[in-house]
């Protein structure tokens, strides 16, 4: 595995032109998305934070030189000034519709799935058409009827997307992930 850190970005004009395949990592802030893109790219590259809204820049890696992973700033819990949060939502947008996007990865935390900010999400990718995968994180701290009300509960919230389980802790989710990028 290779991974490449290409820089932070904050500027929507300001993303580089690669050609690789982009695919999106979203989800709340403190969700897990930094480990799962550590999980994917068999590496440590992104830096994770135990504290809520580190994340402040569109960061990218080029990941084996097939695909470049944009992990993105949570929402819900940064205090950033109203202006950052405009800028963030040009940077999503701009990167999203780019002509390389290829995918999104919508991460939520598996105890808490379905809160209103990850419906609003999901109903958003879904309205502007965009290919995407909502991954229940954090799988390995539910026993086994929580994960079947998690899963039953997934499913009608998030209509139109397939549902992974994943764990960074047990690598759960990985194969079926990598399964799907590797199709794009």
């Amino acid at each position: 595995m290779s991974a490449v850190f290409l820089g932070s970005f904050v500027a929507p004009n300001s993303l580089p032109h690669q050609k690789q395949p982009r695919v999106a990592f979203l989800g709340r802030s403190n969700v897990g998305k930094s480990s799962l893109i550590n999980l994917l790219s068999g590496t440590k590259i992104a830096r994770v934070s135990k504290t809520p809204g580190k994340t402040q820049t569109l960061n990218l890696y080029a990941i084996n030189e097939r695909w470049i992973f944009g992990d993105f700033p949570g929402y819900g819990f940064a205090r950033v000034p109203e202006q950052q949060r405009k800028l963030f939502q040009m940077l999503v947008n701009r990167y999203l519709n780019e002509d390389h996007f290829k995918y999104a990865i919508q991460i939520v935390d598996s105890r808490h799935p379905a809160m209103p900010a990850d419906l609003e999400l999901h109903e958003w990718l879904l309205s502007s058409g965009l290919k995407h995968l909502v991954v229940l994180n954090k799988s390995d701290k539910l026993n086994q009827k929580e994960r079947n009300a998690t899963e039953k509960q997934a499913l009608v919230s998030f209509p139109g997307a397939a549902i992974i389980f994943a764990s960074t802790l047990t690598k759960e989710g990985r194969r079926e992930i990598d399964k799907i990028l590797s199709n794009l």
